[in-house]
């Protein structure tokens, strides 16, 4: 009798300690999804949008909706840890649902670009929140399956945000992309109401001012200034030939419909983001984030020299993808491992770089270089990413030999 007594208590008090359930981890999952599909829906948009505003909308679509996203991981972040998960995840996604829904109505392109620009800022309160609260919320052994999976679905979001808004904007219109999306995420914001429940945790006595300046401190470590010189040019690389893809593949005979199935050939690949985790304890995690650039690399070398078959641009493209899915996860733990005590720094900062760079890439893909020249120019920038994750390699084994001594 009492054995059960007890079970029971330890059951109880775990459910307090680790509230998420199955069905709540599933739908963070599944809102991480929609909520980066706004980022990368932009990528096969450009030329629709375009034409129907009569002007280039590429800073106005992706760049400033990239640039606010970025930003807000560095206020969101400390506003959670003060604040509390959920009320910030719910903040957030009521201004995301409104600010979506509103950028279907943009009749000029400044009006797009603010419009766009509030989506990125309030859609970046989802992301690092989401994270903090899975790493608290989660059983032990079940947390890091459900980080992983989180961090396939934004991954994934890359291949299928476009795939859905190249889909739609050729059967009903571009605008409506952001109608459904915004109706999705309200839908999002009511799961969430009733389903996420946060754990007990100290809040801490720093004040909001305090976290602020413990993420200055990270950002100034020379080993995380390494770490972000790698992490620019992660999802830079990524937006930047995925932008340039389409022109190119359409230079070789395909059709807009026919485009969607060459962006959706690499959406196998993200799935490597699953394997990054036994691959770390078998090699350790600065290791798989090296071989995740060295494969980018490699794929964005091969791309460059099969540029003029469809089935060799379909199939190097998978390569990079792979490579890409392997140093997300990788880099992401790099980081809050390096801000350690202030983890929660780390992954501000994580966000912050990851994202700036992909404000950077569709501007990239624009220059007059051509489709070979910009690949190879790519490639050079994962191989200069390798050498600075080494020399973080070497700095935190220096670092981790004194503290031993």
């Amino acid at each position: 009798m009492s054995a059960r007594i007890d079970d029971s208590s330890t059951t109880s008090r775990s459910g307090r300690e680790h509230p998420a359930t199955g069905a709540t981890i599933a739908l963070l999952v599944a809102t991480a999804f929609f909520v980066l599909t706004q980022l990368y829906s932009a990528i096969p948009l450009i030329s629709p949008v375009g034409e129907d505003l009569d002007a280039d909308v590429t800073f106005a679509l992706s760049t400033v909706f990239s640039l606010c996203y970025a930003a807000g991981f560095v206020v969101w972040g400390p506003l959670a840890d003060q604040y509390g998960r959920k009320r910030i995840m719910a903040i957030g996604l009521i201004a995301l649902a409104v600010a979506t829904i509103g950028s279907g109505f943009a009749s000029s392109v400044p009006m797009l670009a603010v419009l766009r620009g509030a989506q990125g800022a309030v859609a970046s309160s989802f992301a690092p929140v989401a994270l903090a609260y899975l790493s608290e919320a989660v059983p032990p052994n079940r947390r890091a399956t459900a980080i992983g999976a989180m961090s396939t679905a934004f991954l994934v979001a890359g291949i299928g945000g476009q795939a859905a808004a190249s889909a739609i904007a050729l059967s009903l219109g571009w605008r409506w992309l952001f109608f459904g999306s915004g109706a999705v995420l309200a839908l999002c914001l009511l799961g969430i109401a009733a389903l996420v429940v946060e754990p007990r945790r100290a809040v801490g006595d720093s004040g909001l001012a305090g976290r602020f300046a413990a993420v200055g401190r990270v950002a100034i470590r020379p080993s995380v200034l390494l770490l972000s010189a790698a992490h620019l040019t992660l999802l830079l690389s990524f937006v930047a030939m995925y932008t340039a893809l389409g022109p190119h593949v359409a230079e070789l005979g395909l059709q807009p419909s026919q485009v969607i199935w060459m962006r959706l050939v690499g959406l196998p690949g993200m799935f490597a983001s699953l394997l990054a985790g036994p691959l770390s304890r078998r090699l350790g995690v600065a290791s798989v984030a090296r071989l995740g650039f060295g494969l980018a690399a490699a794929g964005l070398l091969l791309e460059a020299a099969l540029m003029g078959s469809l089935l060799g641009t379909a199939l190097t493209s998978l390569v990079f993808v792979t490579g890409v899915a392997l140093a997300v996860p990788a880099m992401i733990t790099l980081f809050g491992e390096a801000a350690a005590p202030n983890r929660a720094g780390g992954m501000a900062l994580n966000g912050f770089v990851l994202f700036l760079g992909a404000s950077i890439g569709p501007m990239i893909a624009q220059l007059p270089l051509g489709f070979p020249l910009l690949l190879l120019g790519l490639a050079a920038l994962m191989l200069i990413a390798v050498l600075c994750l080494t020399g973080f390699a070497r700095l935190a084994t220096g670092r981790r030999s004194g503290t031993s001594a």
